[in-house]
């Protein structure tokens, strides 16, 4: 089984129900691609002593719901036609006290149905939870409850079927709308990066920007038309690093050398001289991404971080920009590391911080979100902007030893856990980008 194949057989159900943000009911296109399709429901049962019938479930409100009791009742949502179904999202009357237990079934006639999702638990909390599955063509779809950790009632305050959707990607590195047909390049400019695998190997500009694909580690999203950057705990690391990825490196000019100045940029504090031989004097680098996966196995200090966005220098890093999330948790951190030229490392609080994990204003799996770090001489200013969200601004001057330093921007995964204690050793993280940009005026 290849790593990208177990990509959704590893996904939030089957982990235990990592949690997606659940505030919108509107059918608005998801970062992933999916929208929520419209359904009527029925139900074998229903609590006679409430107004719990299955249109409850619904009805867009976390505040009504359907129930019925026993082993193996169950609640139908009927899309109206064959649609492709993604992955169901639910909430659960008193979920942050209790855990429901059921199983996820499609059919395309209401007669002959598939399990997609079997002996299911849902995570403690009231919040919608996400289920995925392999994408199947289904007009039907049952929930079959087995009861809760308290009774035999099966309580669901919402249920929601999602489905593949069209979906633009805010601009590819000025594309615009991003294409599924194509391979990364066709939506993104990737004639300025090189990429690193996760078997230590490169891919130089001239290839990575005329149609390189890679099945497993770097590709296009079938729905969405997004970059796709994945990379096993496990596989091989690049020289001066204990961890795997698969990351592009800014390369400005590459026939002059990975190490050149010319090949690089520099702040514009620095010498004259050393400015006049750069690449780019200055930065900005801007992305919009989700998290897709993060590792939840191996070394318990290791576990869920995962550095999207870098600035690397000689030997140091002006910064690494972590989403970090455990399995216990609903949401993840974003903050970042930097160096200073002893390569002594600080951390920076932005939603959260590594003392502050699982914060309320943290970032879910899936969840869309932006960054931008840019460096204006010594100055370097960090945003943070979750989808239709506030952005958090972080500014931090870098140590003076950054001057006349060659530097240069990374994007993509660079894994934070070498350490797997999954059965096939297939414990990964994963991240689509959809648009990505870099400048130096």
């Amino acid at each position: 089984m290849t790593y990208k194949s177990v990509v959704r057989k590893l996904s939030v159900s089957t982990l235990g129900a990592v949690m997606m943000m659940g505030s919108s009911f509107t059918g608005a296109v998801t970062a992933a691609g999916e929208t929520k399709l419209s359904a009527t429901a029925s139900a074998s049962t229903y609590d006679t002593r409430c107004t719990c019938g299955p249109a409850q479930a619904v009805d867009g409100s976390l505040s009504t719901r359907w129930s019925g009791d026993g082993n193996g009742a169950w609640l139908k949502l009927d899309l109206g036609s064959t649609k492709t179904v993604a992955f169901v999202k639910m909430a659960f009357h008193n979920g942050s006290s209790r855990t429901s237990n059921f199983d996820i079934q499609t059919s395309t006639d209401n007669t002959n149905w598939s399990t997609r999702l079997s002996n299911v638990n849902s995570a403690q909390n009231n919040n919608l939870q996400t289920f995925d599955f392999t994408d199947v063509s289904a007009r039907y779809v049952r929930i079959v409850g087995h009861g809760n950790s308290v009774n035999t009632w099966n309580s669901y305050n919402e249920v929601e079927v999602w489905g593949a959707g069209s979906s633009t990607g805010g601009g590819g590195g000025g594309t615009g709308t991003l294409d599924p047909s194509k391979a990364p390049s066709g939506n993104f400019d990737l004639t300025k990066w090189k990429i690193t695998l996760p078997n230590a190997s490169e891919v130089q500009p001239s290839t990575l920007s005329n149609g390189y694909t890679h099945s497993e580690w770097f590709y296009t999203d079938p729905v969405t038309g997004g970059m796709v950057f994945m990379s096993p705990n496990l596989a091989s690391t690049t020289t001066n690093s204990t961890y795997p990825r698969s990351e592009l490196r800014e390369m400005l000019n590459p026939s002059a050398g990975t190490t050149s100045l010319g090949n690089n940029w520099v702040t514009s504090t620095s010498s004259s001289s050393t400015k006049s031989q750069a690449g780019g004097v200055d930065g900005t680098m801007k992305a919009t991404l989700t998290v897709d996966r993060v590792s939840i196995s191996g070394d318990s200090s290791k576990l869920g971080r995962v550095v999207v966005g870098q600035i690397h220098g000689p030997e140091t890093e002006p910064i690494r920009l972590y989403f970090h999330k455990r399995p216990s948790d609903s949401k993840g951190a974003i903050y970042f590391g930097t160096d200073d030229l002893s390569n002594k490392n600080t951390y920076v609080n932005i939603l959260g911080g590594p003392s502050n994990l699982n914060p309320s204003n943290g970032i879910a799996l899936g969840q869309k979100w932006s960054y931008e770090i840019k460096v204006v001489g010594l100055q370097m200013t960090v945003k943070v902007t979750p989808e239709g969200g506030s952005t958090t601004t972080v500014n931090y001057t870098l140590p003076s030893g950054y001057n006349d330093k060659y530097l240069y921007y990374k994007a993509g995964v660079y894994n934070q856990n070498n350490t797997d204690t999954t059965s096939d050793k297939s414990d990964h993280v994963k991240a689509t980008f959809y648009s990505l940009t870099h400048v130096h005026p």
